[in-house]
């Protein structure tokens, strides 16, 4: 039951004075080239022992010169998933939790705010995945949660214009899992997540690896980090690796880094930052460096603001938050 508190969505919201990165969860991260570095959006904490939530709509961005916040981008929420599609330089989100309810909204990043699109035919979803796959240009959605226990577990794809569902066998439905495009494979990657659970009660912790070709879906492995949900995970296009860390597993927060090459999960890290769950990750290519920022801890008082950076070998602080 604790465990299941700390990765809980708030679902009390509160609205106070914001700053300068403050601590959260269930944020999103994603490297924008055009910005230029790292943003950073939306996310939860919890107050007052975990009755109230604050909930966030800052945006920020970090570049080699540290974090800085370039504003609000329209209503607060938490559990969003965030691809920038490379071709059209453009920033979508999906879905999210607002404290009341989980969101349908499909958004696109237009002079520094969000525009709903239209809704997303797949339905309200907290927490979902979603990629840009470049080599077929289509962003690609699966999983998310609209209400506790539920997991949704449909496949979509939307060509810049219009979202279909792919009628194929799909993984089991989850939320809170990875969703990583490999560029060098041509594949969508699928780890983990936390799949459905009885009305009103968390799911189970998953452990299963799927990718995903734009035709089918194949499960590669069983096998490797173990079973988590809320993992950070990025993908590394000069070592061409899927890089994750942490997360929550069935004995609780993790601390752990493994790589995935297509073939195989490797350990490569036990040390770095402090274990968390939703401590997310985002790629720099600029300055090859994996970027973690933030996560839980601990409930109701564990949400950090800590930036770590990873080169490669090892995770070091980064940039702090002032």
């Amino acid at each position: 039951m604790r465990l299941a508190l700390a990765v809980a969505l708030c679902t009390i919201p509160l609205t106070l004075a914001s700053q300068a990165p403050p601590a959260r969860a269930h944020h999103s991260l994603v490297n924008s080239p055009a910005h230029g570095g790292i943003l950073l959006t939306a996310g939860s904490t919890p107050h007052d022992g975990g009755q109230r939530c604050e909930f966030f709509n800052d945006l920020w961005l970090l570049d080699a010169r540290g974090w800085r916040r370039l504003g609000t981008v329209g209503s607060m929420m938490s559990g969003v998933a965030l691809a920038f599609d490379t071709r059209r330089q453009r920033l979508y989100s999906l879905g999210g939790y607002d404290g009341q309810t989980s969101l349908a909204d499909f958004r696109v990043l237009e002079a520094g705010a969000w525009r709903v699109l239209a809704p997303f035919p797949g339905g309200p979803a907290a927490e979902p995945g979603l990629v840009y796959d470049a080599a077929r240009d289509r962003l690609v959605a699966f999983g998310g949660s609209a209400a506790a226990g539920g997991a949704a577990g449909e496949t979509w794809e939307y060509d810049g214009t219009t979202w279909s569902k792919k009628d194929i066998a799909s993984p089991p439905g989850r939320q809170a899992h990875v969703l990583v495009y490999d560029a060098a494979r041509k594949r969508v990657v699928l780890y983990g997540g936390m799949g459905a659970g009885a009305p009103g009660r968390p799911g189970p912790q998953l452990a299963d690896t799927w990718e995903y070709d734009g035709t089918r879906w194949n499960l590669r492995a069983t096998t490797g980090p173990g079973p988590r949900l809320g993992a950070g995970a990025t993908y590394d296009s000069k070592r061409g690796l899927l890089l994750l860390f942490g997360g929550a597993g069935p004995s609780g927060f993790l601390g752990d880094t493994w790589t995935w090459d297509g073939t195989t999960w490797r350990q490569v890290a036990t040390t770095g930052p402090a274990p968390r769950v939703m401590g997310y990750l985002a790629y720099d290519p600029a300055r090859d460096r994996t970027i973690l920022f933030g996560g839980r801890t601990g409930w109701p008082d564990g949400d950090r603001n800590d930036t770590w950076e990873w080169d490669g070998a090892a995770w070091r602080p980064g940039q702090p938050a002032e």
